[in-house]
C-alpha cells in the first residue's frame, strides 16, 4: 500500500482509529476509486488520503465484503474498510458537529458587499430582476468600515464586491477601502462583475486599491448571443468585444479571471463554440479559468422554467461543457478533489456577512431581497432566520452517495437541493480524473526524489 495523499491532519485526529474485530468488512461506501497501470486508487473523501493498492491487497478489496482478515488491518485503521451495519453516514454528521464545536466563530473574515443593485445590462434571467434600485451612500460606507473593523477584530478580512453590478458604485468601493487602510486592516476582495465598465484607469485602481485578486465574469456566449442576452443600457462599443479585451487587460495585471458560463436549453450548442474562441485566446495565460452553470429557474424578467425531462437534458449539456472546458484546460470548478465539508456556503457561514447598499446584512446573496438578518448598526437583529440558514436537509439517496461528505445541502437554498444522476456521474468522472493527475504528480516526485546512479568508470584493460 502506498500513501499518495496524506489525510486531513484534523479528520485523522478526530476520527478514531477503529479496533480491528472478528466480523464481516466492505469499503467504506464514501471512496473514490480508479484503475491505473500500477494498481488501484482510492480516494477517501472523508478523511481526503489518497492510497494506491497493488497486487495481494488489490485483490483482497475486489473480493469483498468478507471475513476480517489480518491482511485488513491496516485499511481498516485507515477507514477504507467498515465492519457491515457500520453508519458511515452518521460518523459524517458527528464530524461535521465536531468541525463546528472546534472552529467557533470568534470574528467575521469575509465580507461580501453590495456597493449598488443598480445595472448596467438587463439579463432576461437575472434573479434580482424584482429587487428595489439603489447605491450606498458615503455615510453608508463610512458606516460600513466601523462594522468591518468591530466585527474583524483587527485580522485580515476577504471581500467580494457583489450587486447589481458593482462597478456602478466604484466609488463606494474605493471609499471602503480607503476607510479599511486608515484603519490598518488588512484586505483583499474579488469582484461579481460583466466587466463591462473595466477600464484601464479602474483596472489599476482595482489592483492598487481595492487590492482586487480575482473577478468572475459572466458570459452567455459568442458576441451575438451575448450582446442580445446582456442587453446593456445604451453601450457605447460593441459589449462583447470591449469584455473581452477587460479580460486581457485584467490577466495582464495578474489579476485572476473566472468565467462563469451560464447555460440554457437554448445557448448551450453557441457556449460550446465560445470554449473554442475562450481558448485560442486565452488558453495558456495564467489565471484565465472558466466552468459552466445552468441559468436559475424561476426568476428574472422572463423567468427560464424546465419539466424534469428538459432539466436532466441541460444537466447532460452543462456537463459536456465542463468536460470540452477541462479538455481545452480551461477548467476552473472542481479543481479540488471533494473533502468532508462542515458548511455549504456562507450562509450558514457564521465568519460572513452580507451588505446591502441601505446598511441591511444578510446571508445569502441570492436571496438578498427577501432574507435580511439584521444591520450593520445592530448586527444580527432575527435570530430566527439567521438559525435557519444552517438548517439541512436530505435528499433520496444523499447518504449513500460517494460524494455525501462534501455535500451540505441547506434547507433555505433552492439550488443546493437539485441533484441528478447526471450532475453526480459529471462530478465523479471529473473526479476520477483529478485522482489520476494527483497520482502523476506523485509518480514525477518520487522520480525526482532519487538521486542519479552514479555513473561507473569503465573498466581498464
Amino acid at each position: 500500500m502506498k500513501t499518495i495523499k496524506e489525510p486531513r491532519k484534523k479528520i485523522a485526529q478526530l476520527w478514531r482509529r477503529p479496533e480491528p474485530k472478528q466480523a464481516t468488512y466492505r469499503p467504506m461506501k464514501y471512496l473514490l476509486k480508479t484503475q491505473v497501470e500500477d494498481g488501484l486508487l482510492l480516494y477517501n473523501v472523508v478523511t481526503s488520503e489518497m492510497i494506491l493498492l497493488e497486487g495481494e491487497e488489490e485483490r483482497l478489496f475486489s473480493g469483498l465484503p468478507a471475513p476480517h482478515d489480518p491482511a485488513m488491518d491496516e485499511l481498516i485503521a485507515r477507514h477504507f474498510l467498515v465492519p457491515e451495519g457500520f453508519d458511515e453516514s452518521k460518523s459524517v454528521e458527528q464530524l461535521r458537529a465536531l468541525l463546528k464545536k472546534l472552529e467557533p466563530s470568534k470574528r467575521v473574515a469575509g465580507f461580501t458587499i453590495l456597493p449598488t443593485t443598480e445595472c448596467n445590462a438587463r439579463c432576461y434571467y437575472c434573479f434580482e430582476s424584482d429587487h428595489p434600485r439603489c447605491t450606498m451612500t458615503e455615510q453608508i460606507a463610512a458606516d460600513t468600515v466601523a462594522y468591518i473593523a468591530d466585527k474583524c477584530k483587527g485580522e485580515p478580512i476577504e471581500i467580494t464586491w457583489f450587486g447589481g453590478e458593482p462597478l456602478v458604485g466604484a466609488k463606494r468601493i474605493s471609499q471602503i477601502c480607503a476607510g479599511l487602510r486608515e484603519r490598518e486592516i488588512k484586505y483583499r476582495s474579488s469582484i461579481v462583475s460583466n466587466a463591462y465598465l473595466f477600464d484601464e484607469s479602474i483596472i489599476r485602481m482595482a489592483k492598487d486599491e481595492w487590492h482586487l485578486t480575482m473577478a468572475q465574469i459572466t458570459l452567455d456566449g459568442t458576441e451575438k448571443v451575448y450582446n442580445e442576452t446582456k442587453a446593456y443600457v445604451q453601450p457605447k462599443e460593441n459589449p462583447f468585444q470591449r469584455v473581452m479585451r477587460n479580460i486581457d487587460a485584467l490577466l495582464e495585471q495578474r489579476i485572476a479571471v473566472n468565467v462563469r458560463l451560464n447555460v440554457t436549453a437554448e445557448n448551450a450548442a453557441d457556449l460550446s463554440d465560445l470554449i473554442d474562441e475562450l481558448a485560442a485566446r486565452f488558453g495558456g495565460k495564467k489565471g484565465f479559468t472558466a466552468y459552466s452553470h445552468a441559468v436559475y429557474e424561476g426568476v428574472g424578467y422572463d423567468p427560464v422554467s424546465y419539466d424534469d425531462d428538459m432539466r436532466e437534458w441541460v444537466d447532460i449539456q452543462t456537463s459536456a461543457l465542463d468536460a470540452k472546458l477541462r479538455e481545452k484546460k480551461l477548467l476552473g470548478s472542481f479543481a479540488k478533489l471533494p473533502e468532508l465539508h462542515a458548511i455549504h456556503c456562507m450562509s450558514d457561514n457564521d465568519t460572513a456577512r452580507l451588505i446591502f447598499p441601505d446598511g441591511a446584512i444578510g446571508k445569502c446573496e441570492n436571496m438578498s431581497s427577501r432574507e435580511g438578518v439584521g444591520d450593520i448598526y445592530r448586527d444580527v437583529t432575527d435570530e430566527a432566520l439567521y438559525a435557519r440558514h444552517k438548517e439541512t436537509k436530505r435528499l433520496p439517496g444523499c447518504s449513500d452517495c460517494p460524494l455525501f461528505p462534501s455535500c451540505v445541502n441547506l434547507a433555505v437554498c433552492p439550488e443546493s437541493g437539485k441533484c441528478s444522476k447526471v450532475k453526480t456521474e459529471w462530478k465523479l468522472d471529473r473526479y476520477t480524473g483529478l485522482m489520476k493527475d494527483h497520482y502523476q504528480k506523485y509518480l514525477k516526485s518520487e522520480a525526482d526524489a532519487r538521486p542519479e546512479e552514479a555513473v561507473q568508470p569503465a573498466c581498464e584493460s
